[in-house]
């Protein structure tokens, strides 16, 4: 790619999320728009009327109506992206709460401010003896519990959506710090079964090549097959089924090269496997224990593999015979089961089942994945 067109593809990158931004700044304005248009209708909606009279907005859309409302808007967002970020999240939490208290206070005596300074503060009367008569004066209390009570739904609606934010910023904060760790446990993991396995299988050849066998080309093709595996689909998070199960057949003809007539494999597939998939590698190390344990150059080493499709979830089954009964065996010291099982876990929380059978004289590994 050349410096120009780089250029250009940032060019459009940055065009775009400048783009996404404005719209959605745009969206996030259209939103409050919206909000405080409906808490202004509120009045409107339920103000109180006898059920015989037409009901008159203008009643209720008064300058007091006006005045208030604009101090109750100003102060959402005062609170919202001052007080809140400034005081609050700072922990400065008295502070806070008494500039909360003061200015409670302030909205309570808000209605008799408005008639020391405008004149009569008039409400309307739905009584009986005064249906029919003008709008009569009104003498507001000290403290308006009207008032404080809209104030307190203000500064809730408002606190509650900035705690809100805060724990859902945090929330997504969390997740991509445990995505991230996620990812690099388990590229770490990778890493390690790639060079284990590729240690096994270049072990295998040079047997071959110290014997000057003929076999030893198709061997080093088979590894070549099974390396462009590795280096491709591996790094996906999931491959299809059937790539896996061809992984595996390679892995097995590979070893049928160096092992003896002793040695006998059986690889069955039952179901449909079309449209299912699977996290790359996780069947590998099974594979490899079956080969490393259960293979003799004096007895009988027969070595099953089974790989049921079901509908609801893929059967794993592998079965040898075992020839080391003195020695410790791969499931309790190796890196390539170990790993397998954490993979498993971060890969299928929940949504697996291993069955490890170690007996005296055979090995059965039993995997259950939701598909």
């Amino acid at each position: 790619m050349t410096s120009q067109s780089l250029y250009q593809e940032i060019k459009t990158r940055f065009s775009k999320l400048k783009i996404f931004s404005l719209n959605k700044k745009a969206a996030q304005i259209i939103v409050h728009i919206a909000a405080w248009g409906c808490f202004l209708m509120l009045p409107l909606i339920f103000y109180p009327r006898p059920v015989d009279a037409s009901f008159i907005p203008e009643q209720a859309v008064t300058p007091y109506f006006f005045i208030s409302n604009f101090f109750f808007i100003g102060f959402y967002y005062f609170n919202t992206y001052l007080l809140f970020p400034k005081l609050l999240e700072r922990n400065k939490i008295l502070t806070y709460y008494l500039l909360i208290i003061g200015i409670m206070i302030f909205f309570g005596i808000m209605p008799r401010l408005y008639q020391s300074w405008f004149g009569h503060f008039q409400r309307f009367s739905t009584s009986i003896t005064m249906r029919m008569h003008s709008p009569r004066e009104f003498h507001p209390p000290i403290l308006s519990p009207g008032s404080i009570a809209i104030f307190l739904l203000v500064f809730l609606f408002s606190t509650g959506v900035k705690v809100m934010q805060k724990w859902l910023n945090s929330e997504r904060r969390n997740k991509q710090i445990e995505n991230e760790k996620l990812h690099a446990e388990l590229s770490f993991l990778k890493s390690q079964i790639n060079p284990h396995f590729l240690f096994n299988t270049l072990n295998n050849i040079y047997s071959l090549a110290e014997s000057k066998s003929d076999l030893t080309p198709v061997a080093v093709m088979k590894l070549s097959n099974i390396m462009r595996y590795v280096l491709t689909e591996a790094r996906q998070d999931s491959v299809p089924l059937e790539k896996e199960m061809q992984f595996i057949n390679d892995y097995i003809e590979l070893q049928k090269i160096r092992n003896t007539d002793k040695t006998s494999v059986g690889f069955t597939v039952i179901g449909d496997v079309s449209g299912k998939k699977i996290s790359p590698l996780i069947l590998l190390p099974f594979t490899e224990n079956a080969f490393k344990y259960g293979v003799s150059t004096r007895e009988l080493s027969p070595i099953n593999i089974l790989i049921e499709s079901h509908e609801s979830h893929i059967h794993f089954r592998i079965v040898n015979h075992k020839h080391n009964h003195g020695k410790t065996n791969l499931i309790k010291t190796g890196i390539g089961i170990n790993n397998t099982r954490r993979r498993l876990e971060l890969l299928y929380p929940g949504k697996y089942e291993l069955d490890i059978k170690d007996e005296p004289f055979t090995y059965t590994i039993n995997l259950n994945i939701q598909s």
